[in-house]
């Protein structure tokens, strides 16, 4: 069967419908579609086909126990299924090879908090009272009857399950074969243990393909009858109340949970978060030949951490699958990540998926926490006064597969309680970013630059690039130059290192102009990518850079102020730009005489005391000379220009560009030299 990578628009829509912060959050949203409702699906029970029930396994009354003294339980009980040779199944984030099945309606993954869960409302529920990562067909208050209970009317319950391949009503095996377990909970006294008529009959079933090294697949629940006990003349069945569908393990004590509601089949965008509980039999919408699937969304998983391969070429048979590395990891990678910043659509963060293969620098670990330390203000959710925060962490031991997570708490130098993070237990419960720099990083090991990805700092000792210059000599920001008209309503704001740079960088930045296009300029020794959506760009470089030449020009819609915002240089928020509208860009410093023959006077109206630089450029943006680089005063600050370049040497007649850039403003006029 042919793989597919399939890239899940779940996770945007949760963060357009909860907030960004707790979409990001879910893993059951990354790995299971909405649920759908699926008829011509009939209700099989396990004992119907010949090899099912060969392999049929019954849950005895005493393997349901409550740890941690493993009391026999037939109330809140759990009962171990160890999966059959050959099977695992993903949840979550996670492989497994077991489940916890309870007497209460559900299943669960999880095995640290089997505590008794009769309340159906913990399928929305994060708290250490209630069992995280599970499949519920009909979570309740139920309870398991046993031949004892015939005297006093109850019918006998039986849990079992059995491992087999997907069959129809016929119990002929379906194409494509779909490896299945089913878990049956079957005459479980259900919602009310003194009605002994309360009967029902339900199923999780849980898929895998047969070809499938992953372990992802589909959840289906089914409904059978309820009622039709014999040991009684009582007729009640309660059917209210119970809820249906199935929970990660996102979000944290009194947080909104991480689970699909299986009651709201296919609704828009966000309404499945409703709470809703059970009114009827089935749930399945009245009906015995319907299922409630939650369709999985398949991934392919990688195991090298910032290998670089952000498209995931390299599960795909036909394309690089199998090659080294030099193979695998291509320009559309670089690509895949500009794209993802400029529209606003993250890629996948979850661990071993696509920004765990693009984080080439280690950079982007992120882990969700509301622990109540003294965080600043904007870190609490005005709905809930709750401290609900992004923290990184600094520290992952992921290639030993050690569980070591030392959290740096951003600006108070607190680190997580021994030496874990305090709210995190496992490395599925680690998201990871890509970023612009990311992307340039793998620019540079295209162009032989650098020896493999990931590239971090302690690589070698020889910093984390090849020709790397002094600190002080690198570019920490990125500097604009003033709008210059080009017609039709459109400006061209020119973009500039703020130092010379030998290496990779990364910008991102946002306009309040629309952005109408961005050309790079790449020239020898150096290249630069972009890319660019209506309010966002991006530009990436790899090379050799001089502070005075441009790197790109934006190209936006003609306004009176221009505000370049969210500036990010190589993963550095570097804070925003304002900039003259095209109607006074030139108010701000004049040239006289223009034009000019031997020299000229400059003068800039400085708006406040600060850094002051005023060089002069040709028309194709090459640095000419520097004519003023100093402290200046607010008011008028006077300099001049002797037509010369750097060397000396008296320029050619033609028309040059006066540009002055000091502490938060920008400015460009025109000057023409006559011989």
């Amino acid at each position: 069967m042919k793989k597919q990578v399939i890239i899940a628009a779940a996770v945007v829509l949760c963060s357009i419908a909860f907030g960004a912060v707790e979409g990001m959050a879910q893993q059951i949203f990354n790995q299971f579609r909405q649920p759908e409702l699926v008829v011509g699906r009939p209700y099989r029970d396990i004992d119907d086909c010949n090899t099912a029930r060969l392999n049929k396994v019954t849950l005895p009354s005493t393997a349901f126990v409550l740890p941690p003294t493993n009391v026999v339980n037939r109330d809140d009980g759990y009962a171990r299924i160890t999966f059959p040779q050959g099977f695992r199944f993903a949840f979550a984030g996670r492989v497994y090879d077991q489940i916890f099945v309870s007497v209460n309606g559900f299943a669960t993954f999880d095995g640290t908090k089997l505590v008794p869960a009769k309340e159906s409302a913990g399928l929305f529920t994060n708290s250490a009272s209630y069992p995280d990562n599970v499949i519920a067909p009909f979570w309740g208050d139920h309870f398991y009857r046993t031949s004892a209970d015939i005297a006093q009317g109850y019918m006998p319950t039986e849990i079992s399950y059995v491992y087999d391949v997907d069959r129809d009503e016929n119990c002929d095996t379906i194409k494509p074969v779909r490896r299945v377990l089913v878990i049956q909970w079957k005459n479980l006294n259900i919602n009310n243990a003194a009605i002994n008529s309360s009967v029902g009959n339900f199923q999780a079933r849980l898929y895998v393909g047969a070809d499938s090294t992953n372990w992802q697949g589909d959840v289906e629940l089914a409904y059978g009858q309820i009622g039709g006990n014999p040991n009684t003349s009582n007729t009640t069945v309660v059917t209210r109340g119970a809820t249906v569908g199935i929970k990660g393990n996102g979000g944290f004590p009194g947080f909104i949970s991480d689970f699909w509601n299986g009651l709201l089949w296919s609704p828009a965008a966000g309404a499945n978060r409703r709470t809703d509980s059970t009114t009827r039999w089935q749930p399945s919408d009245g009906r015995s030949d319907a299922v409630i699937r939650f369709g999985a969304i398949l991934y392919f998983t990688f195991d090298n951490w910032g290998y670089g391969d952000a498209d995931t070429s390299a599960a795909q048979r036909e394309r690089h699958e199998g090659l080294p590395q030099n193979r695998r990891v291509t320009a559309n990678d670089a690509r895949v990540i500009i794209r993802s910043i400029v529209t606003g659509i993250p890629l996948d963060s979850v661990w071993k998926r696509q920004a765990y293969q693009g984080d080439v620098n280690h950079s982007g670990r992120f882990y969700y926490t509301r622990l109540n330390r003294a965080f600043t203000a904007d870190s609490i959710n005005p709905n809930t006064g709750q401290i609900e925060i992004w923290r990184r962490t600094i520290d992952v031991d992921q290639f030993t597969g050690k569980q070591v997570l030392r959290v740096l708490f951003e600006g108070q130098g607190l680190y997580g309680v021994g030496g874990r993070a305090p709210d995190v237990s496992s490395l599925n419960q680690i998201y990871y970013e890509v970023t612009e720099y990311d992307a340039a990083l793998i620019m540079r090991y295209l162009s032989g630059r650098l020896p493999y990805l990931p590239w971090v700092y302690d690589n070698d000792t020889t910093g984390p690039d090849f020709g790397k210059v002094a600190d002080a000599d690198v570019a920490t920001n990125v500097t604009f130059g003033a709008p210059v008209a080009i017609g039709n309503g459109l400006v061209r704001v020119p973009v500039y290192l703020n130092g010379d740079h030998n290496g990779a960088f990364g910008v991102r930045f946002s306009s309040n102009a629309a952005i109408e296009g961005v050309t790079p300029v790449s020239m020898v020794n150096s290249e630069v990518g972009s890319d660019f959506s209506s309010h966002t760009a991006v530009l990436v470089g790899n090379g050799t850079f001089a502070a005075g030449s441009p790197i790109a020009f934006v190209v936006v819609k003609e306004q009176n102020a221009i505000e370049l915002s969210n500036i990010r240089f190589n993963e550095v928020n570097a804070g925003s730009v304002k900039l003259n509208g095209l109607e006074d860009a030139s108010m701000n410093v004049s040239t006289y005489p223009n034009p000019m023959t031997s020299s000229a006077t400059i003068a800039v109206t400085v708006p406040a005391q600060g850094n002051v630089i005023v060089k002069i450029f040709d028309v194709f943006g090459s640095e000419i000379n520097t004519v003023y680089a100093d402290n200046a005063a607010q008011g008028t600050l006077t300099t001049s220009w002797n037509g010369t370049n750097y060397s000396g040497t008296p320029v050619a007649p033609g028309t040059y560009v006066v540009r002055v850039v000091g502490d938060g403003f920008s400015t460009t006029n025109k000057i023409t030299v006559a011989r």
